[in-house]
């Protein structure tokens, strides 16, 4: 049972934890989604002392403390994930940077998700015995990972269209600068460094695109998410690298 606890509430955080740079935060859905995790962990902790309690005296009213205890988690994890999904809708509808099919794409397979997390808490209420505890954490493993890593997927696009709206920017003005700066050749050298850098975080942010198509199952999508996350971070890496540059040519041409 506490494996499978475990592998749900992995399932559900992984795809929280190490989000990139590019990745906005709403404070108020974010907030409802860390007291949600914090209530999870609290149920979390209660039903290992039940379990514990129980090792120690097999009656029948230890077992209906640990079936309630248990019921109790599985509620919390399903609380938990809603306001993740909650918080990823509203951070894709709130930002005109992100594309309206992929606002649309994140705003379905959340409903879909709320739709299959009232379908679980149904289970969840119709558990009497310990025995049926296995069986529904099983069915809400293995029936909600694949819609989760939906959104997560079409969250990562979310990410790596603004990714590559900042590299695009990036573009822009490094081409604006090179055309002011065509007579201080002195200055050329600096703006080939943040032409590189933009160039190399153009390739991640498109590596980080790959990677989150391949966020589904069959397959490893934790782990697709994962380097998703990492190539967005390398990509903000070279842009910073690249807007150091371009400012000190920007601070020359002005001042001197």
């Amino acid at each position: 049972m506490k494996k499978i606890i475990a592998g749900f509430t992995t399932v559900v955080l992984a795809f929280t934890i190490a989000a990139p740079v590019f990745a906005l935060s709403q404070s108020g859905a974010k907030d409802a989604w860390v007291q949600a995790q914090q209530v999870r962990l609290g149920a979390d902790a209660a039903y290992r002392q039940a379990q514990l309690d129980y090792s120690k005296d097999k009656s029948p009213a230890e077992e209906q403390k640990l079936i309630d205890a248990a019921k109790a988690l599985m509620n919390a994890a399903l609380d938990e994930a809603r306001a993740w999904l909650e918080w990823k809708r509203i951070e894709s509808s709130e930002d005109a940077r992100v594309p309206s099919d992929i606002k649309e794409n994140i705003n379905t397979d959340v409903e879909n998700n709320l739709e299959k997390i009232s379908g679980f808490r149904a289970d969840v209420a119709g558990v009497t015995t310990r025995a049926e505890t296995f069986v529904v954490f099983l069915k809400i493993v293995g029936g909600y990972a694949g819609l989760l890593a939906d959104v997560a997927r079409n969250t990562g696009a979310m990410w790596s269209s603004i990714g590559s709206q900042l590299v695009a920017r990036a573009e822009d003005f490094e081409a604006k600068l090179r055309a002011v700066a065509a007579d201080r050749p002195d200055l050329i050298p600096k703006l080939d460094i943040a032409r590189s850098e933009v160039a190399l975080a153009k390739s991640k942010v498109a590596m980080a695109k790959a990677a989150y198509l391949l966020v589904k199952l069959p397959g490893t999508p934790l782990i697709k998410f994962s380097e998703g996350n990492g190539y967005l971070r390398e990509a903000q890496l070279n842009l910073v690298q690249a807007q150091i540059q371009m400012q000190s040519v920007f601070n020359s041409l002005v001042t001197e």
